[in-house]
């Protein structure tokens, strides 16, 4: 029928799935991320020069973490999202079809 609606659950809560996975996947290149920069240590030095460099460095390096994590928690708010999108509908799918199967058996 044109313009009927069809909603795979599975699909949907596969999907959500994927978000969840690919936040997890951001976290974990995040981490080995800090860990490379970390293992550069402070290749600035000491000196006046070095010291602001360092300053930058440190306030752009918060900046992008915090980025980072805001956006990696956003995907995963919405992975749960599209999970709780899948459960409903499946939800309402069976709950339709127990009200069909109960109109059925009064009329017989």
């Amino acid at each position: 029928m044109p313009g009927e609606l069809q909603v795979d659950f599975e699909d949907i809560h596969r999907a959500g799935a994927g978000i969840a996975s690919s936040a997890q996947a951001l976290q974990a290149k995040v981490q080995a991320f800090q860990a490379e920069l970390q293992r550069f240590g402070q290749p600035w030095g000491n000196d006046d020069v070095g010291s602001l460099i360092g300053m930058c460095y440190q306030a752009i390096y918060e900046v992008a973490m915090e980025c980072f994590a805001d956006n990696i928690g956003e995907l995963a708010g919405q992975a749960e999202g599209v999970q709780a999108m899948a459960a409903t509908y499946r939800e309402a799918e069976d709950a339709s079809a127990i009200e069909v199967n109960r109109v059925r058996d009064i009329l017989g």
